[in-house]
């Protein structure tokens, strides 16, 4: 690394790079060991551990240059300039260096992986410069031995374990089991419309993370924790504090004494870890009273960062970045695990915080917006449904690259999706709010879930309801807010594509259908639209955005 560098990334524990080097720091995982070699000087300055997946950031690290390539680290080492050690100390002693012609073209390559004898070399020069602990220099010694005399004896063959592909739980109907689950609830005295449990399912199944948004008492807290005792899984309530400002109450934090507390989520995980046959939902409630990307951002990013399960499903890394005593060293291999899910609960008014695009991106938002006050709901003593097996809740696959074999009608349901989306994004354009390759799969996924359960969605009097239009209202229209003239361009255009099938341009395209939406009561349903439901919520942004001048999906 440069050296003018240098100072600024042991300062903030953050290494930097450009292009150059991405790959290498994305492979680093945390605990790795990294050794700081400043170039031009020709010396190695410190060691360090890495304590972070690589993440992007384009604030400024250094004064005028752009390195937006990041990964955090800890310091073990920093070594005083003038006990810094030399090139001349190591140069004759890397096996690393017998790859390339000389130990420039090693420093060319900006990050270089090390076999595990030269990372004992590099660090038992590093602790003698030290000198400051006589002790951890002599331990350092003994690894280097040690390292040496494993490179001597060869390693048996790796054998790995592949992931288990996807295949639909045995004995299991997913029709019949959902419409059993939408029995029992309507049988315990609650009312929900059939496809927004179905949706509810359906979004959780196709990513292990949904917002439920509506006025209060639609149900939001209460849906979770009905499905779940219908499916015969666990589900853990979390309430939100206003001071959370960290992960601190969510993964746990070292406390004084240096004994580790974990936080709520970090205990649930736990619990589905150590149940992988049940299903385990963590209810994140009322999750705006504090700032999400706050509290939540290590999650966020570890749910952006799953991977196929050896037994089925897909989970993440650890969910810790924490040195931790060996007493509590099993914390730190927690991870989200195939039988999880996360559901956040919102309420939208004066005392609750926004959300950020970075977090809707990664959510399904279901709105609870249908009430019937004159509903009767069902009394009878309705049989609890039979527990549903734990694989009936893994996807089909987390992307579209992953998906394999699809029927006909399987892959005109994607291609319809994909279509839509494009042709979103051409309208979405003007107001930089298109939606990306994250959105598209998942959107296409859950397309593609619901119509293994197509009969599901539809209303109270059985009327259908369509997936793709539920799709739209959950992932895109949440991405919109604001009162700039290519918003209020693109809202417009929405709305005259979701209920004709062709964009409006001039705001009294309009005018036809608002009178309709208001004379229907302002309903949350336009019957006659290409895209009822995403028409009838733009009707409502559309009106906003005409009377105040701005515009939200949130209430």
């Amino acid at each position: 690394m440069p050296p003018d560098n240098y100072p600024v990334y042991v300062k903030t524990g953050t290494f930097a790079v450009r292009q150059h080097g991405r790959q290498a720091l994305q492979d680093m995982r945390p605990g790795d060991i990294v050794f700081a070699y400043l170039s031009g000087v020709q010396v190695i300055a410190g060691m360090f551990e890495v304590v972070s997946q690589t993440f992007e950031d384009t604030t400024p690290l250094v004064a005028g240059r752009h390195y937006p390539h990041r990964i955090r680290v800890r310091t073990l080492v920093a070594l005083s300039e003038e006990d810094r050690v030399p090139y001349a100390a190591f140069e004759d002693r890397l096996n690393v260096a017998e790859e390339y012609d000389s130990f420039r073209a090693v420093v060319q390559r900006v990050i270089h992986p090390l076999p595990k004898v030269d990372e004992k070399v590099l660090e038992f020069l590093v602790r003698a410069r030290q000198a400051a602990d006589f002790d951890k220099v002599l331990v350092a010694l003994d690894a280097y031995r040690q390292a040496r005399a494993a490179e001597e004896t060869p390693e048996p063959p790796l054998v790995r374990e592949e992931p288990i592909p996807y295949s639909p739980p045995p004995s299991f109907d997913r029709v019949d089991a959902l419409e059993a689950v939408i029995a029992w609830i309507e049988g315990q005295g609650f009312v929900y419309e059939p496809w927004q449990v179905a949706a509810y399912v359906t979004a959780l199944r196709t990513k292990p993370f949904v917002i439920l948004a509506g006025v209060t008492g639609t149900g939001k807290s209460k849906l979770p924790a009905l499905v779940e005792a219908a499916t015969g899984g666990h589900a853990h309530l979390i309430p939100v504090h206003p001071d959370w400002t960290d992960s601190a109450d969510v993964l746990g934090y070292v406390d004084l004494q240096g004994r580790f507390r974990p936080g709520a989520v970090l205990r649930a995980a736990e619990a589905a870890q150590e149940n992988p046959e049940t299903h385990h939902t963590a209810l994140i409630d009322e999750m705006n009273l504090a700032r999400v990307e706050q509290y939540f951002a290590e999650v966020l990013s570890r749910i952006e960062d799953r991977r196929p399960a050896l037994t089925g499903g897909f989970e993440s890394l650890p969910l810790l970045n924490l040195s931790l005593t060996d007493a509590d060293a099993a914390w730190g291999t927690i991870a989200l695990p195939a039988n999880f899910a996360l559901v956040g609960t919102v309420n939208m008014d004066e005392s609750a915080h926004s959300f950020s695009r970075k977090v809707l991106d990664r959510a399904f938002t279901l709105e609870l917006a249908d009430v019937h006050l004159t509903a009767r709901p069902g009394t009878d003593e309705t049989t609890m449904p039979t527990a549903w097996p734990v694989a009936a809740w893994y996807p089909r696959a987390i992307r579209l690259a992953g998906l394999s074999d699809l029927t006909d009608e399987e892959q005109a349901a994607v291609d319809r999706a994909i279509e839509v989306l494009d042709t979103l994004n051409g309208l979405l354009a003007p107001a930089q709010a298109q939606v990306a390759y994250r959105t598209r799969d998942e959107v296409a996924l859950f397309v593609l879930h619901a119509l293994e359960v197509a009969d599901t969605f539809r209303t109270r009097t059985g009327d259908t309801v369509d997936p793709l239009d539920l799709a739209l209202h959950m992932k895109v229209l949440p991405r919109l807010q604001g009162g700039h003239r290519a918003l209020r361009f693109a809202v417009l255009g929405l709305l005259g594509w979701a209920t004709t099938g062709a964009a409006f341009r001039e705001e009294e395209d309009a005018r036809a259908v608002i009178d309709a939406w208001e004379a229907a009561g302002r309903a949350t349903v336009l019957p006659e639209a290409a895209y009822p439901r995403t028409a009838a919520r733009l009707c409502l942004m559309w009106e906003r955005l005409r009377m105040e001048g701005f515009t939200s999906f949130w209430v």
